[in-house]
């Protein structure tokens, strides 16, 4: 809007047709040169001299802000690098992401989204980064959704074929916690804005299959034993490499006595490390270096001073590795002093001490005459690491992929199991304390050959629930005196799609007796099931969408002194907390328009008549109109008025979509303090001022 006075005379050539509006005398347009593409933008005060200023995206790996300066020119400006941009529009929001009163910017990269805080002078500071559950997120919007008086991010994924709205709420600490993700999915359109004057944000959507507004609000839920989230929380990796597995553990780090998750990133020799703090669960992690190609991770506390160390096997450099927590940051890996080259490892208590050994399974000799020889290193009292000699040669166990360790008969000594892939059978051997590793002969009973490591669970505090997975059933094995694995009892997945990749054992309702959940990919849910009169019965369902499940993990994740469910996959882990559900949306309005052909694509709000309350405005791009709705606790949303914005040709009748009018934004343009409509028509801006009512 011009403020000297001068009035400019309208330029256009276009000045034909019925649908011809002409620029309006008392606006300027103001042209401002970029030399890029731009792929998104957004609008804030990044310096806090009180002027709006521009941010906007420019591919591959450039955020861009023009300050608008006294004059109203923008020629000062500032670059960030930000790698792995997307190149598409609503990917960079602003607000206040801190709790400071000044904006901030947020942008969704295809790994990473980055967190842009503006310092008390006015300064934007070195981004941080949030690692990524998926590469395809949009629909950046920041609010606060929950009424804590602290803005909140939403943004959308995708779930396989459909798109999830998703949030990070703000926690007291001026952070972004995990990723919550709703009961709401392929919305044409998400808007947050404040329409019933209480505090937060409520979430305007159009229903893609119904065509219907919703509005709908966070609501905190009352946790009690036996309530379940409907969906997991989710923490990312950020990139997913090349597809190699991560090594993944849990186990307390830093001494605290709550349970942390570590994470190998193969590809790129970093370690992703996600500590808890109590009653708030895991923080968003954070990488520190490692080796390269390490692909089994195992935590455990050998020197006994409370803090587990971090063992990692890199089969590419051929070493086994220890790091420990050292003033809040992992440590480089120690190369321990093994023999040959490590294909596998695990911890167990060899020698009755009560500390864990590091048992390793290495290639040994020449390239022309090799074997694979079981060996093991203690940590002596003086801290340091020296072969552990078995007091005769132990037996071979040839070259496996994986050991896992377990109590496979109950007896309180544990067993080792060997994998070495499908369509072989594995290998276990007994660890008597302070003996020689006993080979442990199948004699029948259950085959194992067809299931993969990762559908085998190992639960219970002594490690002696065994639990495979496969196709729709779960069972639970023990290896009995015959040395047979024996069926104690098995859970069925009664559905013709069910495809059960993993089972465990967890008790999520507080009651004594444990649960068992079935992981379904086949349904796409966890399949719940409880012991009533003596018998498993289906208990719940959770949803888990296309997950991309590799293990299954129990541990207490929010210091609660309950246990929870960890799923872990490739780019993301996800997490069930029992007793515990996130905040979940409640629909507390909805609108079905009249309007004949209605086709709805956006909405806004705001306070459109001067009463002091919200109203909404929806676009149709079919026939071309603006319906406006008003909104009351009592009646809901009902229809105000509607208009057609443009005529347009047509010679048949069409259920063509159409583009406009595509974006409207209620604001004063005219300065007398009434919110004005500002649509986004073909090339136009149109204003519709709102007047006195007079």
């Amino acid at each position: 809007q011009q403020r000297t006075g001068k009035e400019e005379e309208a330029n256009d050539d276009s000045n034909e047709g019925v649908n011809f509006i002409p620029s309006d005398a008392r606006f300027k347009h103001v042209k401002i040169p970029v030399d890029v593409s731009v792929s998104a933008l957004t609008v804030g005060d990044f310096n806090g001299d009180g002027r709006n200023d521009l941010a906007y995206l420019a591919l591959p790996d450039r955020l861009i802000i023009r300050y608008q300066s006294e004059t109203g020119d923008w020629s000062k400006r500032k670059q960030i690098r930000l790698a792995d941009l997307q190149p598409t529009q609503w990917t960079i929001a602003a607000g206040d992401l801190n709790f400071d009163q000044k904006d901030d910017l947020i942008v969704l990269g295809t790994n990473h989204t980055y967190v842009i805080l503006q310092d008390a002078k006015g300064e934007l500071s070195t981004p941080r980064s949030i690692l990524n559950t998926s590469p395809k997120l949009g629909l950046a919007a920041i609010a606060d959704l929950n009424g804590d008086g602290r803005n909140d991010f939403t943004y959308a994924t995708r779930d396989g074929k459909n798109q999830i709205l998703c949030a990070r709420l703000q926690n007291q600490d001026g952070k972004l916690g995990p990723e919550i993700r709703f009961e709401l999915s392929n919305p044409r359109s998400v808007t947050l804005s404040d329409i019933d004057g209480k505090p937060g944000s409520e979430i305007l959507t159009i229903d893609s299959q119904t065509g219907r507004l919703k509005v709908q609000q966070l609501e905190s839920t009352q946790n009690q034993n036996g309530d379940l989230s409907k969906r997991l929380t989710l923490y990312g990796f950020g990139e997913e490499g090349s597809g190699r597995n991560r090594g993944f553990d849990l186990g307390d780090i830093n001494g605290d006595k709550l349970i942390d998750a570590v994470v190998s990133d193969p590809e790129t020799a970093q370690m992703l490390v996600y500590l808890q703090t109590k009653d708030r669960g895991l923080n968003l992690g954070q990488t520190y270096p490692g080796l390269l190609g390490v692909e089994q991770l195992r935590i455990g506390d050998v020197n006994g001073d409370g803090l587990g160390e971090v063992f990692v096997l890199s089969e590419r450099e051929k070493i086994i590795g220890v790091s420990s927590l050292d003033k809040q940051r992992l440590s480089f890996p120690q190369i321990l002093p093994i023999k040959g080259e490590p294909v596998a490892f695990e911890l167990a208590d060899l020698d009755g001490n009560q500390s864990p050994e590091l048992i390793y399974v290495a290639k040994v000799g020449n390239k022309s005459t090799y074997r694979f020889q079981l060996q093991a290193l203690r940590l002596n009292s003086e801290g340091e690491w020296s072969e552990y000699k078995f007091p005769s040669e132990p037996p071979s166990l040839d070259a496996p992929k994986s050991l896992i360790k377990l109590d496979a008969n109950g007896d309180g000594i544990y067993e080792l199991m060997a994998f070495y892939g499908l369509s072989r059978t594995p290998k276990m051997i007994s660890l008597p304390p302070k003996q020689t590793p006993r080979l442990v002969t199948f004699s029948g009973g259950i085959n194992l050959d067809e299931i993969k490591p990762e559908s085998i669970f190992i639960g219970g505090k002594k490690k002696d629930w065994v639990l495979t997975a496969q196709n729709n059933f779960a069972r639970r094995l023990i290896l009995n005196s015959a040395s047979q694995w024996q069926v104690v009892d098995q859970f069925n997945a009664p559905e013709s799609k069910a495809r059960v990749v993993g089972a465990v054992n967890i008790d999520l309702d507080g009651e004594p007796g444990d649960e068992i959940v079935l992981v379904d990919l086949g349904v796409e849910k966890l399949r719940i099931l409880r012991k009533e009169s003596g018998v498993y019965r289906s208990w719940k369902e959770v949803e888990i969408g296309e997950f991309p499940f590799l293990s299954a993990h129990v541990a207490d994740l929010n210091g609660d002194q309950r246990p929870d469910l960890l799923l872990f996959g490739r780019g993301q882990f996800g997490i069930l907390y029992s007793g515990q559900t996130p905040p979940a949306l409640k629909e507390v309005a909805s609108f079905e328009s009249k309007l004949p052909q209605a086709y709805f694509t956006d909405s806004v709000a705001g306070d459109l008549n001067g009463d002091g309350r919200s109203d909404l405005v929806i676009l149709d791009t079919r026939t071309n109109h603006v319906e406006i709705l008003n909104f009351g606790a009592k009646h809901g949303l009902r229809h105000a008025l509607n208009f057609k914005v443009f005529e347009e040709k047509t010679f048949s009748r069409s259920n063509s979509t159409g583009v406009n009018p595509r974006e409207a934004v209620i604001a004063d343009l005219t300065g007398d303090k009434r919110k004005d409509l500002i649509l986004l028509c073909h090339d136009r801006v149109l204003l519709y001022p709102q007047d006195d009512g007079k």
